[in-house]
């Protein structure tokens, strides 16, 4: 399975934000092979919505199999496949509704600033993010392609959110309200 988080063993993170936040509602973009969908599939109740969001074969990178996701999740009918655009989907949401919202979409400091401004009033809970450490900041195709450092945006962020950087590489950020 491809996914930065196996190194730091991620899926305990997961498991305990299913355990402390029993949530009925979990929404995730960037799905990949679905490391950590599968985490919150098995670790949150049965009633508990869960919608995973991917632009699929749009990403010209390491991008998601839509038939193959499907299929691997069609057994639970809590559990949503869906095709969406990160910016483009946040009006699906109301305020407050999601108990937990993971966003791994190679992410950027834009990605941050736009889950920050436009996510996190939909978030009751806790957000996840790929990323948030100076080392992550670092990495080949950030300075290659000049992307916006994470660590700037969180620095800006930190009097208005809780916010907390686990492990230097890979990261994670999760941030509270």
């Amino acid at each position: 399975m491809r996914s930065s988080y196996i190194k730091n063993n991620y899926c305990e993170i997961f498991k305990t934000l299913c355990f402390a936040y029993d949530p009925k509602f979990i929404v995730e973009f960037g799905i990949l092979d679905g490391y950590s969908l599968d985490e919150f599939v098995n670790n949150s109740s049965h009633e508990c919505k869960i919608e995973a969001y991917d632009i699929f074969d749009e990403f010209p990178y390491n991008s998601a199999d839509q038939k193959y996701l499907t299929k691997k999740y069609e057994e639970y009918r809590n559990v949503s496949i869906l095709r969406g655009n990160f910016y483009n989907s946040v009006e699906l949401f109301k305020d407050n509704s999601i108990d937990i919202l993971h966003i791994d979409i190679a992410n950027t400091g834009d990605v941050y600033e736009f889950a920050l401004k436009n996510y996190l009033p939909k978030v009751r809970g806790v957000m996840l993010l790929e990323g948030g450490s100076y080392e992550r900041d670092q990495i080949s195709w950030m300075k290659q392609y000049d992307k916006q450092k994470i660590q700037p945006v969180l620095q800006k962020y930190d009097n208005n959110a809780k916010i907390k950087v686990l492990n230097n590489f890979p990261s994670i950020t999760l941030i509270k309200k």
